[in-house]
This record gives structure tokens, sequence and C-alpha cells, in this order.
């Protein structure tokens, strides 16, 4: 992973998922990973799968968003379906996705089967994704994998983002360690 060539894309971190499928560390995770992104104004996509439903995001992550972090509402599973976050990642220009978010067997693997098809190098950090059922999250990831998705978790994505500990952002990234 190449901080100055990836978007992380976040999935339908909401509060009505985050309780039903009991995310509690998933969300300190992504919590990790935008904070990170935010430091290395690395871009933040997010998407709220029918927010007037499930919610927004949760507060602890909207807490961090800044002027690099873009919010969609949609209602299809794959998130590139909603033509304004194609275009959003698109417009980037960068060739890598960073992505995580709830259900993983649903509107995470559609949306990375999606990425695949355009082009991007996905990575899932699974330790940031979640389904209600384990049996479901892991035949997503198993999915996810068998169409080229790259599987990682947040603590590598941090170091591989960071390189090297001579980063100027490294204590404050090592802080976020726990």
């Amino acid at each position: 992973m190449n901080k100055d060539n990836c978007v992380v894309l976040m999935i339908d971190l909401q509060e009505k998922l985050v309780n039903a499928t009991n995310a509690t560390d998933e969300v300190k995770n992504a919590y990790k990973i935008l904070k990170t992104a935010s430091l290395m104004n690395i871009p933040i996509v997010v998407t709220e799968q029918y927010p007037k439903g499930l919610g927004e995001t949760v507060v602890e992550l909207k807490n961090i968003f800044n002027e690099n972090t873009f919010v969609y509402e949609k209602t299809d599973f794959s998130a590139l379906n909603n033509n304004d976050v194609l275009k959003k990642l698109e417009a980037f220009g960068k060739s890598q996705v960073i992505l995580f978010g709830i259900e993983a067997h649903i509107c995470v693997l559609q949306t990375a089967k999606a990425l695949i098809k355009k082009g991007f190098e996905v990575f899932l950090i699974k330790d940031a994704s979640k389904s209600r059922k384990y049996f479901e999250f892991e035949t997503g990831i198993n999915l996810m994998q068998q169409y080229g998705v790259k599987i990682s978790c947040c603590e590598i994505l941090l170091f591989e983002l960071l390189k090297t500990s001579k980063n100027p952002y490294f204590k404050e990234v090592q802080g976020l360690i726990k």
C-alpha cells in the first residue's frame, strides 16, 4: 500500500448496523484508520446505507471527518452504483482502495467486486469489517479473496502507510495502537 496512491472507502459504519453486529472493536480499528488517513492527507470516502432508517455514521468516527472526507448516502448494496461515489473515487486518480465496513458479506463484498471490475487494487481491512453472523462474514471474506481482493488488518495497514519509524507521523500513529 502506498499512501500517495490510495483512498480509504468506509462502508456503512452506522448506528443501527454497528449495534446489530456488535462491532465495537471494528469501530476502534476504523477510528485508527481514519485518524491515520487524516494525518497523512489520504482521501476518505464514506457511505451510509439509507441513513433515515439505519442512522448516520457513528459519532466517534464522524468526529474525525475533515475536508478530505466525503460522505454519500446510498440505497444500493454496492457503493459504486452511486455514480457520485464512483466519480469521486475516479477523480482522485488513485489506483489503490483501502476498504472496510458493515456488512462484509453484502455491501462490502458487492463494493469490492465492483472496484476490482473497475481496475482498482483493493485491500480489505478484515478487523475493521463485520457481519451479523460469523459464517457469512467468513464466506464474504473468502469470496473477496477469490475475486482478487487483498486481505489485511488494521495494524499491517498503519505500518505499511508509515513505511519507517522516521515518518513524521510515526509517534502519533503508534500511539493509536493499544
